[in-house]
């Protein structure tokens, strides 16, 4: 009887293990995919209502002058308008596979996409015509030099500041070759791929020297707090 009662206390704390293993296993999968399905549901609706008013701003504008519409909108995270780029956004942190990061598909001018926060525009700092190049931690502005300016390149880079304590970096950056270095150099600037809430911008500044010609190029993505620069298509 002695050994009966003992075998019954150890089945008993072994269903009392499996059962608290069980639990563990259902908190650690089935939780996360609950909050999947739920975040994923609240994206889809408020791509729908995005996709609503679109329709409703080109139904509007297409009528003229006094045309209105009455809009019911029902998110569950804040719709944001951003008049300098004209946009009617909506973010949401989410843990849901909706699209790949940094990638945006379209349809007319409804958008969606992830880790879209770098902006790259054409501005003046300064009187200074400039590329900018930002994201949530860095403001890149380079020279706007439409055609094939003299300039030394260490003037090139115009300013570099941080966006969260407006600090501006007071160091300067220079690109040579060999003992070229400080020298005077043709350069020409262009935008490779620029626009707002995209999830990489790309400067290139074309370069011609007296003996050679190559390419430096500055590449800023989003959630990135530095900027990758490299020089390629050197030409002797």
């Amino acid at each position: 009887m002695k050994s009966k009662g003992q075998s019954t206390i150890v089945s008993a704390v072994l269903y009392t293990l499996i059962s608290l293993v069980v639990v563990s296993l259902i908190l650690q999968v089935g939780l996360p995919y609950l909050t999947k399905i739920k975040e994923y549901n609240e994206l889809k609706q408020a791509e729908a209502t995005m996709k609503n008013i679109d329709s409703v701003i080109s139904m509007v504008s297409s009528e003229g002058e006094g045309s209105k519409r009455l809009l019911t909108i029902n998110l569950s995270d804040a719709l944001d308008i951003n008049s300098a780029s004209d946009m009617i956004f909506s973010e949401k942190k989410t843990i849901a596979d909706i699209i790949s990061p940094r990638r945006k598909k379209s349809e007319g001018n409804f958008f969606i996409g992830a880790n879209l926060s770098v902006n790259a525009y054409e501005s003046k700092i300064n009187d200074v015509n400039v590329f900018i190049m930002e994201n949530e931690h860095l403001l890149f502005a380079v020279r706007k030099l439409d055609r094939n300016t003299p300039i030394k390149l260490d003037e090139l880079v115009y300013q570099i500041r941080r966006i969260d304590t407006n600090e501006i970096f007071q160091g300067k950056l220079d690109f040579y070759l060999d003992n070229y270095i400080g020298s005077t150099v043709d350069v020409s600037t262009e935008f490779i791929e620029s626009g707002y809430n995209i999830g990489k911008a790309h400067i290139v500044a074309n370069v011609y020297g007296s003996a050679y010609s190559y390419k430096i190029n500055f590449i800023l993505e989003s959630g990135f707090d530095f900027v990758r620069i490299y020089m390629g298509d050197l030409n002797v």
